[in-house]
């Protein structure tokens, strides 16, 4: 593929970038200083923790569906990390596996519902979420407590320069998700059932297996951000992953991902990202209310969702 292909098939995520930095620019003008080295950081280390929930809800959408239960896995994430570190560095060696661990098991729930027993994604991962919160909410009587280690705090918040440590993770684990999704058998799977689950069968494709497996590495994913987290917050709180239930399939979407399935890349999701998170910034700095910034963000997913089918039918 020569260099002009390459720049045509990709020019909607380099539109997607431009756009990003087009917005960064522009509140950077409005608001003199909004540009500086500390805020930059800020900006990479939100763009990150969108990420983190953007990563795993690629998968599922890949697939054809969608993962709604996100917000809570993530406070859950963020929970396990406090109780079962108590502020000790020392015992993050056997947290993360089992906060890890945790998320894959909610994930596995999510995805042999949708997988096995054929419930429809919205609305097996919408009540796995009711579920995990009342979970959540019982075990801790509504106040999560517990202590999260300075280490983790001092990896949360701090960077090298206008970069934070967060996002130099997100960046390492976006190389290793755009490898397994476009250049391994596992990922041209995805692609398979997400453009014909009949084909794939055919094909000799685990389908529910494949499937199932995706929305594991969405909980993984979600119970991780939650993780990472919560060393941004001085005390947890319930509702921490709110904002990432719609956020990370904005972010999907944006970046030209089908929501349909089985087209798109996850470059596209990176490019969402920025853009999600700078769109953010840039209401916030106008001092707009949380209402507006909400009808916004509703009117971005709507056009995001609007142009993903457009372009879906246009390929079949």
């Amino acid at each position: 593929m020569t260099a002009k292909e390459t720049l045509k098939r990709n020019a909607s995520i380099l539109l997607t970038f431009i756009i990003a930095f087009a917005l960064l620019a522009f509140v950077s003008v409005m608001k003199p200083g909004y540009a500086n080295t500390a805020n930059l950081k800020m900006i990479s280390i939100s763009i990150a923790m969108l990420g983190f929930t953007a990563i795993g809800q690629t998968f599922p959408i890949l697939t054809g569906g969608m993962d709604l239960s996100v917000p809570w896995v993530f406070c859950i994430g963020a929970y396990l990390c406090a109780m079962l570190t108590g502020g000790e560095p020392a015992k993050m060696i056997y947290a993360v596996p089992v906060v890890l661990l945790a998320g894959l098991v909610m994930g596995a729930l999510n995805g042999f519902g949708i997988a096995y027993v054929g419930i429809a994604p919205v609305i097996m991962t919408m009540a796995s979420n009711i579920i995990f919160q009342g979970l959540l909410v019982g075990f801790t009587n509504g106040t999560p407590g517990g202590k999260i280690p300075d280490g983790m705090k001092n990896l949360a918040t701090g960077g090298v320069g206008a970069v934070g440590w967060m996002f130099l993770i997100w960046v390492v684990m976006s190389v290793l998700t755009w490898v397994i999704l476009s250049k391994t058998s596992y990922g041209r799977k995805i692609y398979a059932i997400g453009n014909s689950m009949t084909c794939s069968l055919y094909s000799g494709i685990n389908v529910k297996l494949v499937k199932m497996s995706t929305y594991m590495i969405c909980g993984m994913m979600a119970a991780l951000g939650g993780l990472l987290y919560s060393g941004r917050v001085t005390q947890l709180y319930l509702g921490m992953g709110s904002n990432y239930q719609m956020e990370s399939v904005s972010a999907v979407a944006i970046g030209g991902i089908s929501l349909m399935g089985g087209s798109g890349s996850y470059i596209g999701t990176m490019a969402g990202c920025f853009v999600i998170v700078i769109l953010d910034g840039l209401l916030t700095a106008m001092s707009f209310s949380q209402g507006v910034q909400k009808v916004i963000y509703g009117i971005v997913l709507f056009l995001a969702v609007l142009l993903s089918s457009r372009r879906t039918g246009r390929t079949e």
